[in-house]
């Protein structure tokens, strides 16, 4: 999720707090600039009519240039550092960055440690890591070396970096490392629903989530969260009721729309990103989704054709958005 889509979600409500897109750190130490550019929020700009507090992640594999662009990200304004040891792209394991990581439980130590020791104490130094390169056995000693490290707490995805993202994911070991380490654990992994979210929570016994793709496919599922945990939760700026999963989709895509227009830097930026979110739904053969609306934004060349088309779908009217403050 890009700036423009922590924007939207930001107007949905339902999350406390995002984590940036990774920031590579691989030929020398990032600028407080370029890291601003990447992560606009945490400079207090506001790309819609509210803002997520937003984690900078950096994603590497040399711990005195992650050290570095760390504190370049605290000069710029990041009030917490995430490190991404769970990416499974061939690429980025190409250049041991990563998951790549998961098979040397040392170097994820001395990562976290360089990265804790040089960036202030009041700044949190995050992992996200998976269970393990080829076995879920192995999450253990990875999650044992980030703690050590100085992790203040950590993002599991359960699953392997061989599983990808193939379906099913394991919660037991995710628990286990709970109930064994002294710092909090967030579940990661295949939360599509409030159905998959009661399951996470029965099995893994964590208190903490983290919505990746299922926040794509139902950027309301975080409210649907809350309201099944009896937690109070501002409005969404988007909705003023709980919204079917089309109608949220719908409402997401257009103010994703409306953000981006200002910002395009062609007629056809927008078109692209929508058709990369629709992918992912098309991956997952979603029955809500009507196919009439997956073959508009397929054929659309503009971020206006999509928006003027969406109203024939569940009486949608881009009028009824609020506008930009």
């Amino acid at each position: 999720m890009d700036a423009l889509l922590r924007a939207v979600l930001a107007e949905v409500g339902g999350f406390d707090f995002a984590v940036s897109e990774f920031v590579r750190v691989s030929q020398g130490v990032l600028s407080a600039a370029t890291i601003s550019k990447r992560v606009p929020e945490i400079t207090g700009v506001c790309l819609g009519r509210t803002v997520l507090p937003t984690q900078v992640q950096l994603l590497g594999s040399n711990p005195d240039l992650l050290a570095g662009t760390a504190l370049e990200a605290c000069a710029a304004g990041a009030r917490a550092i995430d490190l991404n040891f769970g990416c499974p792209s061939p690429t980025v394991i190409r250049h041991r960055g990563g998951s790549a990581l998961l098979k040397t439980p040392r170097s994820i130590f001395e990562i976290v440690s360089c990265v804790r020791r040089n960036v202030p104490s009041v700044i949190p130094v995050s992992a996200k890591i998976r269970l393990g390169f080829q076995n879920p056995e192995e999450v253990f000693d990875i999650a044992q070396a980030a703690a050590d490290g100085g992790a203040d707490w950590l993002v599991i995805h359960a699953r392997t970096r061989a599983e990808f993202y193939r379906p099913g994911v394991h919660w037991e070991p995710v628990r286990q490392v709970k109930e064994k380490l002294g710092i909090p654990i967030i579940a990661n992994g295949d939360i599509f629903s409030v159905q998959d979210f009661e399951r996470c929570r029965k099995e893994t016994g964590c208190e903490h989530f983290m919505l990746g793709r299922g926040a794509l496919l139902d950027p309301f599922l975080g409210h649907r969260i809350l309201d099944l945990l009896g937690r109070q939760k501002q409005k969404s700026l988007l909705n003023q009721k709980s919204p079917s999963q089309l109608e949220g989709l719908i409402t997401a895509i257009a103010r994703f729309i409306e953000i981006a227009e200002p910002l395009a830097q062609n007629s056809g930026f927008i078109p692209s990103r929508i058709k990369q979110w629709i992918r992912i739904s098309r991956a997952f053969e979603l029955e809500f989704i009507p196919r009439a609306l997956l073959t508009v934004i397929s054929r659309a060349k503009t971020g206006q054709d999509i928006l003027e088309q969406l109203e024939q779908f569940s009486g949608f009217s881009s009028a009824e958005i609020p506008p930009r403050a």
